[in-house]
């Protein structure tokens, strides 16, 4: 009998047991409500029942479905968005500020510059228009 891979017949072997341990349950409680049991013998059933009740939770999460271990491992993906999340945020804001200081430097250089171009057709025109005298 080839089994499937993905998962599905751990699964239902998971279901499986947690139905068998489910009917034990039931047919020990059944068998308590009709017979009694040997005083020398309580201590040993009572333990044994404890036991198997102590079980009934992961029994019945597993009869309906839920998968702890899934849970888990969602929470844990969960946290690793979130802090990713939180990681592009920061870099987001960090880019902006680049970006501003950029933004900044770029108008002081064009200012320059432009005061720098003004400057110099200043000179050009006041050369062309005033020579320098020479006195020798």
């Amino acid at each position: 009998m080839k089994l499937p891979s993905n998962g599905s017949a751990r699964d239902i072997r998971h279901f499986a047991g947690s139905l068998t341990v489910f009917f034990l349950v039931v047919v020990i409680l059944y068998y308590l409500s009709k017979y009694t049991i040997p005083k020398e013998n309580a201590q040993i059933v009572n333990t044994l029942i404890g036991m198997i009740a102590a079980s009934l939770a992961m029994v019945i999460a597993s009869i309906s479905g839920q998968k702890p271990d899934t849970e888990r491992n969602l929470k844990e993906q969960l946290e690793k968005k979130e802090q990713q999340i939180d990681f592009l945020v920061r870099e987001k804001d960090r880019l902006e500020s680049m970006i501003i200081d950029l933004q900044k430097q770029i108008l002081i250089n064009y200012d320059n510059t432009l005061d720098r171009i003004l400057i110099s057709k200043s000179i050009d025109y006041d050369m062309k228009k005033n020579p320098p005298k020479n006195d020798k």
